[in-house]
């Protein structure tokens, strides 16, 4: 095969031989373009038009990140039933409504209110769940009166360290 494409360009005269030497040069440097220079300038556009993008996650990532460690920081973990019966009957007196803490089990503690404002338990709930990093087991609420209502719910320690 390349006896015969000798052959071939020897039996070419000169100026033939530089026209087929333009027309390989012009196709390889449109297979060069081709293959690698307008698939990497296109890659080069498409990047930069995702960088502003992915910077902007990037920086709600470190902010997530710095959220999650204050929040590893922060503490309140309750560990033991008598911590969180304290905690409740303190985060109560500090809601100003009465309320009766059960001890439920070994990390456990149940909570009664009866005829108590709406609005003063879901808020007290609320505030107590994410200060003593506590998960609701059990609930039960009933309406007492107009705005106020009977509720019971169990707790437990969510984190235990």
């Amino acid at each position: 095969m390349m006896s015969q494409v000798r052959t071939w360009w020897r039996g070419l005269a000169r100026r033939e031989r530089m026209m087929v030497l333009a027309a390989a040069i012009v196709v390889g440097i449109g297979l060069l373009y081709t293959i690698a220079i307008e698939p990497a300038w296109q890659a080069r556009s498409r990047l930069a038009g995702d960088l502003p993008r992915l910077q902007d996650e990037l920086v709600r990532l470190e902010a997530l990140r710095a959220e999650v460690r204050a929040l590893e920081d922060r503490g309140g973990t309750v560990q033991t039933r008598e911590s969180l019966r304290a905690a409740a009957e303190q985060s109560m007196r500090r809601a100003n409504f009465a309320g009766e803490v059960v001890n439920e089990g070994a990390n456990a503690v149940s909570v009664s209110a009866r005829n108590v404002a709406a609005a003063t338990w879901f808020a007290w709930l609320e505030s107590f769940a994410r200060e003593a990093r506590i998960r609701v087991v059990t609930a039960r609420v009933e309406r007492a009166s107009p705005g106020r209502v009977n509720a019971t719910f169990s707790f437990e320690s969510a984190v235990v360290r």
